[in-house]
């Protein structure tokens, strides 16, 4: 979302640039192994510092990401298949209810009024989208790497 904001100054060009939220895809990953309470405690200090580079609140993004994880694991426990397609689905909707939060919070907590199918449409849906499809290759990157023995310690899921 930094890199979003940085790189969209909506310039006299018109573009619009929608860069994918990797550290949802990688909370999503995780909540396929990790109880809810290890990893509700991770995704709070991993937004938490996600938030800290933003302008609002880190603990409102510490909040969000716990939602996210907390979306994340019940969806895991309810599609317990391991393929590309549960893949892309999870991330999605555990990156809409990340959009759909942040965009409540930053609508009545923080006034700041603009319009909801603009944001929607507009960030909140290819972002969510972006995200979805980058989801393999960072489970895929993951996977390589050997992440699934280090979490297979506390619970495995998916095999």
């Amino acid at each position: 979302m930094v890199i979003s904001l940085i790189f969209n100054n909506y310039s006299h060009y018109g573009y619009f640039f929608v860069f994918p939220n990797l550290v949802i895809a990688g909370i999503v990953y995780i909540s396929a192994y990790l109880d809810i309470y290890s990893g509700g405690i991770m995704s709070y200090i991993l937004f938490y510092i996600y938030g800290s580079m933003t302008p609002l609140d880190p603990t409102l993004f510490g909040f969000i990401g716990v939602v996210s994880y907390a979306v994340s694991y019940i969806l895991w426990r309810k599609i317990s298949s391991d393929n590309f397609l549960s893949e892309i689905l999870i991330t999605f909707f555990s990156s809409s209810g990340y959009y759909l939060v942040l965009f409540l919070i930053v609508y009545y907590r923080l006034g700041i009024h603009f319009i909801y199918l603009n944001f929607i449409f507009s960030y909140g849906l290819p972002a969510s989208v972006a995200t979805a499809l980058i989801s393999p290759a960072i489970f895929f990157f993951f996977k390589k790497i050997g992440y699934k023995n280090f979490l297979k310690r506390n619970q495995a899921i998916l095999d």
